[in-house]
């Protein structure tokens, strides 16, 4: 375990603790449940209800444009739905493509999203993992690098309540001034999510965040280590301009299925992969071919370390197994596997906020 220099507000434990444990959504249409929007946000909703009165600490979403079978578009207005059915769990965006926004009214949007939830909004940065995002809104992939920095700045500035004043291509400032400013001082946490080591070292010299996820931890590591490299050389200014409330400061974002046993668990995952199997291609194998076929996925899954799926106990012992190769001091678990019903969804949210948690905190007590 990699020891930090933790500051008060930090997040980020100097000597290894339990994670908190939270909920990250991508807003996928399941292809067996259906594909129908406006259901989908409203049985979001109330999982965010639900996992807000079990105490779960965060709950990001992803935010995607331009793809078919992808809900959510528009995090800040999702965020601001949220606000109005939580009171407790923090509220966050794993991430927004600041390339491709516009600084002055990202700024105002997320300050608004601040008052709303009572000062429980976090917002995750990305530089644009996807040509095709950045092309389409006429953004140069390769310039998303200083465009990033330069909306990273800009942001700051406007929520520190100055007067901003700035001229360059397709950003023109002059004098502008915001409000309200964000209800956290100076402004929300901030994360960003990537897996790049520079990036990751440049944002941990700034005082964010990282997430990272879905690949194995030998892939992770890194970036890990780059950006705990960035944190160790944080200046004063920036150390005392963090915000002082923050989930943590390493997320390790992982596909968690929890049920009463592993063998129940592994059996209605396979299910789910034989029917979208079925959907998706309808002659290809015999029924046994196709349960085969699903088993070895779901060892793949869990051998490449991006799901952990079995009872509370397994689950538990492999976010701890994880965080001894990644020193993450948060999960966040996409409880949303396709095909699997809202029954099953929800009792994998009642598990991670009731026994998995507990067996997590007791297993590093011990």
């Amino acid at each position: 375990m990699v020891e930090s220099d933790r500051t008060p507000g930090d997040g980020f434990a100097a000597a290894r603790s339990a994670p908190r444990i939270g909920l990250f959504d991508i807003m996928q249409m399941d292809p067996i449940t259906g594909h129908d929007p406006g259901e989908m946000y409203r049985t979001r909703l109330d999982d965010l209800a639900l996992a807000d009165e079990l105490g779960l600490s965060v709950a990001f979403t992803a935010e995607r444009h331009f793809l078919q079978t992808y809900a959510c578009p528009s995090a800040t207005t999702w965020l601001a739905a949220a606000s109005q059915r939580t009171s407790r769990i923090r509220l966050g965006v794993l991430a927004y493509t600041l390339p491709i926004r516009a600084p002055v009214q990202l700024a105002e949007e997320i300050a608004v999203l601040d008052w709303l939830s009572n000062g429980r909004i976090e917002i995750g940065m990305g530089l644009g993992h996807r040509v095709e995002e950045l092309s389409a809104l006429g953004v140069d992939p390769a310039e998303r690098v200083s465009l990033f920095q330069q909306r990273l700045a800009l942001l700051r500035g406007l929520w520190s309540g100055g007067e901003v004043s700035f001229e360059r291509d397709d950003v023109r400032l002059r004098k502008v001034t915001i409000a309200p400013l964000p209800v956290q001082a100076p402004h929300p946490p901030l994360w960003f999510a990537g897996t790049d080591p520079g990036a990751a070292h440049w944002m941990g010299a700034q005082g964010m965040g990282l997430a990272v996820g879905f690949k194995s931890t030998n892939e992770l590591q890194p970036a890990v280590a780059a950006f705990i490299a960035g944190r160790a050389i944080r200046t004063p200014e920036v150390i005392a301009s963090e915000p002082p409330h923050r989930s943590g400061s390493i997320a390790l974002m992982r596909s968690v299925v929890v049920g009463e046993s592993e063998d129940r668990v592994r059996s209605e995952i396979t299910d789910d992969l034989v029917r979208i199997s079925e959907r998706m291609d309808r002659n290809g194998g015999t029924p046994s071919e196709r349960r085969e076929s699903a088993r070895h996925q779901i060892d793949a899954m869990i051998r490449n370390e991006v799901m952990f799926a079995g009872s509370p106990e397994q689950v538990a012992d492999g976010i701890l197994r994880a965080q001894s190769g990644i020193p993450f001091d948060l999960l966040l678990a996409n409880v949303y596997a396709m095909g699997a019903s809202r029954e099953r969804i929800r009792t994998s949210i009642r598990l991670l906020a009731g026994p998995v948690t507990e067996q997590c905190r007791q297993a590093i007590l011990a």
